[in-house]
């Protein structure tokens, strides 16, 4: 992993940057865009819509499953100028809204066959925003220290590419639908931004020699060699 320390005022900016050389490189090829929500939205500020095209397939990594086009990732990505640009070039986007009478199962299963047929049928690139929780989590995997079965079974089991779970007293917005383990490491350029002192211990975690993935699930990142983490914290 290459890490990118910046002052604050700046990560956004590095952060976008990098994501727009990937974009440019493929202006002409097949790639997905998968955008974290939360303060990682704030890279699509700065992101230029001008390599998005009919080529392109933009998403979520996680949703949050809620009507609420306030928590709602897809809901929130969708409003975004850059996402309103690109489809007017012709990108399409992976909906993982709720639709009327879905059950939370249901809308991870349509997110997965999204995944899978858009893999089928591009063998295209994907590219990521990327958030660290103070948590340690990422996407929508939470830690779970007290039971590693759980998490084995539930995160890193290699025939699912997206699950949904109650993430209880983990996460104040319980009803969860992420990508998988398996599929994170099938991101080819994961762009992490992680800013504030508040991540200090969590990037810590992530960038400690040892440690496993039930305790900090962003040590995952560890696993792909072409991750590159911007942030404004010194470990």
């Amino acid at each position: 992993m290459n890490v990118h320390v910046l002052p604050s005022g700046e990560v956004a900016l590095a952060a976008a940057q990098a994501l727009i050389v990937r974009f440019a490189v493929l202006r002409e090829k097949e790639f997905l865009f998968l955008s974290s929500g939360g303060s990682s939205l704030a890279l699509l500020e700065h992101l230029d819509a001008g390599p998005f095209g009919p080529h392109s397939t933009i998403g979520v990594l996680d949703e949050r499953y809620s009507s609420d086009p306030s928590i709602n990732n897809t809901a929130q990505l969708a409003a975004t100028d850059f996402v309103i640009r690109a489809r007017e070039r012709g990108a399409h986007c992976i909906d993982t809204t709720v639709h009327p009478g879905e059950t939370i199962e249901q809308l991870a299963e349509r997110f997965e066959l999204a995944l899978r047929e858009w893999m089928e049928r591009t063998q295209g690139v994907i590219i990521a925003s990327v958030g660290v929780g103070s948590d340690a989590h990422t996407s929508g995997v939470m830690p779970y220290p007290e039971d590693p079965a759980f998490f084995e079974e539930t995160f890193n089991d290699d025939a699912r590419w997206v699950v949904a779970y109650d993430a209880g007293n983990k996460n104040p917005l319980r009803q969860r639908i992420t990508t998988t383990l398996p599929f994170l490491r099938r991101i080819q350029h994961p762009i992490l931004f992680v800013v504030g002192e508040s991540k200090r211990s969590a990037i810590a975690a992530m960038l400690a020699a040892e440690g496993v993935l039930n305790e900090h699930p962003c040590r995952i990142w560890r696993e792909v060699p072409s991750a590159e983490l911007y942030t404004d914290q010194v470990v």
